[in-house]
């Protein structure tokens, strides 16, 4: 059986998805299985990329007839690569490319490492520049900070989710992704419960991916944005005490004030509009769990 699973997801962005699937053909390291399922994508893009990888036995094909979100297809195929004896799993985001050597630098790296369980690369813009070694969460002012300089004495709270590897063990200890988070957060919540039960995460900082991030965020920026804040709210609920969950309220309360006013000021009353709404859907849908 091979070292590593690889799970991605494609969704209306096929050209990256395949841009990304031949950087990894191309790689160094060829011990791993891709896991590739298209969500409910238009203008027959499942059958594109079935064509284009048929005669590819590495690569494990599904589609869905439906769009069931980043978190519950990335558990489908966490329940598919379970039953096989892989090491670690790969959550890779579709707009990532992979550097020749990388895998095999990676993989040979952390290999030796037995105390830590979750493990990410350096992640990097297209054009170089760095976009996250690794973030912070303040609880007790609902945000959250990306650095761009390490070290090792940083404490570290989540990772990027464009790419992470986990120790397919973990998945006994702590479960999969949690479904309620949609799209967004569910990499935070995944490492806070690890770190809760006592497991490590690390950053491997000398080697790195690229990602494509505005490929992946805000096709739709209220709609993104209301998965944003409405998963802050959730993932503040499993995670917060009682005196951070009254502090972070106060902040978005804050916010909200400053936001709206400016929206207005600037006569974008259509854009204000859609904000209304979408703070109203994600503020009943917490109030309803």
């Amino acid at each position: 059986m091979r070292t590593l699973a690889i799970s991605i997801l494609n969704w209306n962005n096929i050209n990256d998805t395949i841009n990304c699937i031949n950087s990894l053909k191309i790689s160094k390291f060829q011990d791993f299985d891709i896991y590739l399922l298209d969500n409910w994508s238009s203008n027959s893009e499942f059958e594109k990329i079935k064509n284009t990888y048929l005669n590819e036995n590495f690569i494990i094909l599904n589609n869905s007839d439906t769009n069931l979100w980043f978190t519950w297809w990335n558990n489908f195929n966490i329940d598919l690569i379970l039953k096989k004896d892989y090491k670690y799993i790969l959550l890779l985001n579709n707009d990532t490319i992979i550097p020749n050597n990388f895998l095999w630098d990676f993989i040979e790296k952390i290999w030796k490492i037995s105390d830590v369980w979750v493990f990410w690369p350096e992640i990097r813009n297209p054009d170089n520049s760095i976009q996250s070694i690794w973030n912070k969460i303040n609880l007790y002012t609902w945000s959250s900070k990306r650095y761009k300089i390490y070290d090792k004495n940083n404490i570290i709270d989540y990772i990027s989710g464009s790419c992470f590897f986990i120790k397919k063990d973990l998945i006994n200890q702590i479960w999969k992704l949690d479904d309620n988070f949609f799209a967004y957060y569910e990499e935070s919540d995944f490492c806070l419960r690890t770190k809760k039960l006592w497991y490590s995460i690390n950053i491997i900082n000398k080697w790195y991916i690229y990602h494509k991030e505005e490929t992946a965020n805000k096709k739709d920026k209220p709609y993104y944005c209301y998965l944003m804040f409405r998963n802050r709210i959730l993932f503040l609920k499993k995670h917060s005490n009682y005196l951070q969950y009254i502090s972070s309220y106060i902040f978005l309360i804050w916010y909200l004030i400053i936001l709206f006013p400016l929206s207005f000021w600037f006569k974008n009353y259509k854009y204000a509009f859609i904000w209304i709404i979408h703070w109203i859907k994600w503020i009943w849908w917490n109030v309803k769990i």
